[in-house]
């Protein structure tokens, strides 16, 4: 394995303010040490961003959602960012200057939903609170100051997986039309994982395990379309898509796969494979200059989506 550079300093520092073993603990201690990650990898904020939490109701649904906003406005487009943490861990504390430098970088408004965690509330309730977030947005174009045919939909890992169900769900129930979706590390088919798989950096079979039977308690969901898209989803109608992958992250396959799918219902697509890259590599991008790199084109990659409908940077 030759990592990228900083990467294995990465690597170390994550298992021991987080071991391996974690999803053993508590709830509550498992919540914990993924938000000490942040204490592990700090991240000043960006200049330049607004920052307020405010909520949307959609069919009586009261939405959670923290709305960056550049001071200088790059055009109307709006990216959703869902964050990863396996539908378990994780806040819009654990990602909130990850959305912040989204926003920064790419010159859009965007948004961070605040959905509900499993195994408390499992599936289907946060995709359908993210889906309900796209249709609150585009419904309230004026008050976000985003234009509704504008909107990509992003996400990493766990958060990636519920990007492309909400890229379904608009398509299946005649929502608002997305303009891209931006993903990292999508995790796409969750019946491989139900009981463990092979153990790679940062992404361990028995976690995967664990998040599966958190998300999906009982064993019929895993199948399900809205999560594991590549067991029985259907790809006609999905709008053009970015996917950064990490050479040495086991969900790689997801990418290959997914994006292959698209191509074949005539989706535009780039998939860029990331040379010694891990799971969960974004936090690193202090660390390592090639993290950095394929950070800054992601945020580039989402604004061409949003407001030139390609992939030109």
């Amino acid at each position: 394995m030759t990592y990228a550079e900083g990467l294995e300093e990465f690597i170390d520092r994550c298992n021991n303010a987080m071991p391996p073993d974690f999803y053993r603990l508590p709830l509550v201690k498992q919540r914990e040490l993924y938000l000490g990650l942040t204490r592990e990898f700090p991240y000043n904020l960006p200049a330049g961003v607004t920052i307020t939490d405010e909520t949307a109701i959609y069919h009586g649904l009261q939405l959670r959602l923290r709305i960056y906003r550049p001071d200088r406005v790059r055009g109307p487009g709006l990216l959703i960012y869902i964050r990863g943490g396996g539908f378990v861990v994780g806040s819009l504390a654990t990602h909130n200057t990850v959305v912040a430098e989204l926003c920064a970088k790419s010159g859009l408004v965007a948004i961070a939903p605040d959905f509900r965690l499993a195994p408390e509330y499992p599936f289907p309730a946060a995709a359908d609170e993210c889906y309900a977030v796209l249709c609150a947005a585009a419904a309230e174009g004026s008050r976000f100051g985003i234009d509704p045919k504008r909107i990509v939909i992003c996400g990493e890992s766990s958060g990636a997986n519920m990007a492309v169900a909400v890229s379904m769900m608009t398509r299946d129930r005649g929502g608002p039309a997305l303009r891209g979706q931006a993903l990292i590390s999508p995790v796409l088919d969750f019946t491989r994982w139900r009981h463990g798989g092979e153990d790679a950096p940062l992404l361990t079979g028995g976690e995967m395990a664990y998040y599966t039977e958190c998300y999906c308690p009982d064993p019929e969901q895993v199948a399900h379309p809205y999560v594991s898209p590549l067991v029985s989803g259907k790809f006609h109608g999905l709008p053009p898509a970015y996917i950064m992958g990490g050479e040495l992250d086991s969900l790689l396959v997801d990418s290959h796969n997914y994006a292959g799918h698209l191509r074949n219902n005539g989706t535009p697509v780039e998939l860029i494979v990331e040379k010694g890259l891990v799971h969960s590599s974004v936090r690193a991008r202090a660390l390592s200059p090639s993290v950095a790199d394929a950070w800054d084109r992601y945020c580039a990659k989402a604004a061409a989506l949003a407001l030139q409908g390609g992939l030109e940077s």
